[in-house]
Parts: structure tokens; sequence; C-alpha cells
């Protein structure tokens, strides 16, 4: 059983009582928070859920219910059903992997996965070196991961929080590895870009350290880009959400959009580009398209669907919103299930971060005669 409350008074008290009201035996609780709320609203949860692992972080908004929605708080509840082990990893930025111990612990004592396990995670950032952490792990034990950076606000790039067990954290990733006793648990990313052409550019020179793609073919990577999309070096920023750079690994493309573009050509992009990978240029004009498909290709495979979780890349989302298909976006998801989510500032699948995405948790009952989300 999942729950999900919505919260929206005269107060934040009083938000933060609608958002629980429904809840019964919570075995475990994801909130998200309005930016400038977390301190109170991880203090409220731990301390009605004292002994229950709670974590959560801020949103600028969520999807859930069909809707785009700005409440104080967004609350889901893990009930009767679930097997779930919860943490925290803090210092990203220096070594993560100093915390793969107790990670490891958690992971075993949920076991091994079979399309009925997740490891979901909220970062700070340092996506890169976390996705790789945490699979050395994962991997042994067939579970896949799915999360998503928290994204508060453009003022707050950089600086997000996360919280766990009523601490708040920077620098930081909160984990919860899930287990479904009486069902499957899936996880999807929807890509709505496409190549515009068939011709491959090569990473010929980057700074792994700082993202900063250096040079495309031997060339100036903003010059690449001008001459590709036909654009002035000003524009490169705006016009990247609807034609980002695509990394090719197999038959698989993964987002990565340019965040600045620095005096000497260089890019620095909110996804890390390694030296010889290989990069297409991208589009958006089949999205509408993409969408009915992946409402589709849920639907059926997931027959007895009840619950989703996902996470809405805020750069597509602002894509959509001047398409005038956000709206339109939120109610498809419904046709699949009902749902709730975060607009993030990066999505990692499996195992790679990527950008401009939607990641989807999809849980399903053994039969339809289960119980599902309310």
């Amino acid at each position: 059983m999942i729950r999900v409350g919505r919260g929206q008074g005269a107060t934040l008290e009083e938000s933060l009582e609608q958002a629980v009201a429904e809840f019964q035996s919570p075995q475990f609780v994801l909130y998200f928070s309005r930016p400038g709320m977390l301190d109170r609203v991880s203090a409220f949860f731990a301390r009605r859920y004292e002994g229950i692992p709670t974590m959560g972080l801020c949103s600028v908004c969520v999807l859930h219910g069909g809707a785009v929605d700005e409440p104080d708080v967004l609350a889901i509840a893990f009930e009767e059903g679930f097997q779930i082990s919860c943490g925290i990893i803090h210092d990203l930025d220096e070594c993560p992997v100093q915390h793969v111990y107790r990670f490891e612990q958690d992971v075993k004592s949920i076991g091994k996965g079979n399309e009925d396990a997740v490891c979901l995670e909220y970062c700070t950032g340092n996506e890169e070196m976390l996705v790789t952490t945490l699979n050395a792990v994962l991997d042994k034990f067939a579970i896949p991961l799915m999360g998503s950076t928290a994204f508060e606000s453009v003022d707050h790039m950089g600086r997000a929080q996360v919280a766990y067990n009523g601490g708040v954290y920077g620098n930081a990733c909160i984990y919860a590895i899930i287990r479904s006793l009486h069902g499957k648990i899936r996880t999807y990313y929807e890509n709505i870009y496409e190549r515009t052409d068939l011709r491959l550019h090569q990473v010929t020179k980057v700074d792994t350290a700082h993202r900063r793609l250096i040079e495309l073919d031997g060339r100036p990577a903003a010059d690449v880009y001008c001459d590709t999309v036909q654009v002035s070096r000003d524009e490169i920023v705006k016009t990247n959400s609807r034609y980002p750079f695509g990394r090719l690994l197999g038959k698989k493309i993964y987002v990565s959009d340019v965040a600045e573009v620095l005096p000497d050509g260089s890019l620095c992009c909110n996804k890390r580009l390694n030296p010889n990978d290989a990069i297409c240029f991208l589009d958006y004009g089949r999205y509408r398209a993409i969408a009915q498909e992946t409402v589709e290709r849920l639907q059926q495979e997931n027959p007895n669907r009840y619950f989703m979780l996902t996470g809405d890349c805020i750069h597509r989302y602002w894509l959509y919103e001047d398409e005038h298909f956000t709206a339109e976006h939120a109610k498809n998801l419904l046709k699949i299930s009902p749902y709730a989510g975060s607009v993030c500032g990066g999505e990692q699948y499996h195992h790679q971060h990527i950008n401009q995405s939607l990641v989807l948790i999809v849980f399903s009952h053994d039969s339809k005669e289960g119980e599902g989300a309310e």
C-alpha cells in the first residue's frame, strides 16, 4: 500500500497535518516541500514518525494526480507490503566510497532483486561518482538505480539540500532500497530527443573534473555547435534545451545539455562527457508522439500497475512550458497510473547520470485484486 498526502493550509503546520491525515502505518515516508521550508518540514516528519525512516527534499513544483502543483508539502507513505532500508551518504565531492560498507549492508538486508526491488536516491550533485559507487554494490544484487538531483530554484543551483530523519544536509545523497513483497517494481526513462542526422562527432578534449567539453573533432566545442545548429555563441544555452547533445552508448542515447559557454569556446555541461565519446546532435520535434509511446509501453508492460514515482528534469519542464505541453504531460502520466514526483536538476538511471529526461518507477501487483495507492 502506498498513500499520498497533499498539504496546503493557512500555516505550514496546518499543511503538514493535512498531508499525513490519511497515513496509517508507514514503514517509510518520502516528501517534497516547497523551497525554504525543508528544515521545518523535516523536523515535523522526524517527530511524527520517530523510529521510522523519513527523507525528503525541496522541489520548485511537483507533478501529482494528473496536474502540476505547488503545495507546501507532498508526502508519500509506504505502508504494508514492502521491505525497505534507508540511509544517507555524506561528502559526495570527496570520496563517497567510504560509505560503501554501510550501503552494502543496507542492500544485503533487502537481498537480491528479481524485478521486485529498486534503489531510489536523491542527491545534491557529484552524480557520476555517486552512480559508480552505488552500482558497485547494486550490480551484485541485480537491483536497478533510479534517482534525481535536488533542484530548488535557479538561484540555488549547486546549493541544493536533502533531508534525512530530521537533519538537513548539503553535499549528500539520501537513498531507500525498496522491495515489493507482493508485486513488481520496474524502472524506465523517457528520452524525447532523437538524432537530427547520422553524423557522429568525437569528444577530443575535455576537463572531466569541471564537466567542460573543450573540443569536438579537434575544434572548439562551441564552434561545432554553432555551425551545426546555425546559432551564435550567445544563443547556445537557450537553444540547447531544444537541441542538446546525445552521448551514444550502443543503441541508447543519453542527453547532455549545456549550462554555460566559456570565452575560449568550451562548453560547461550538466552531464560529464569523456574523451573519445561519440556525440550526436538531438532534436525535440517528435516529443508528443514519444510521450504517447511511453504511455502505451508502460500500460502494456505493467498490466497490474498501481503507482509511479517520477522525476522530471527542470530543463525539459521549461521546454514543455514553452510548448504549452506541461498540463498535457501531467495528464498523460495519469493514464498510466496514480503517481507523484518532483521536478529535478538531473536524473540518474541505472549506470548513467543524464539530463533533460523523465525517470519513472512503476509499482505493480501480482494480480489485479491487490491493494494500491490512495
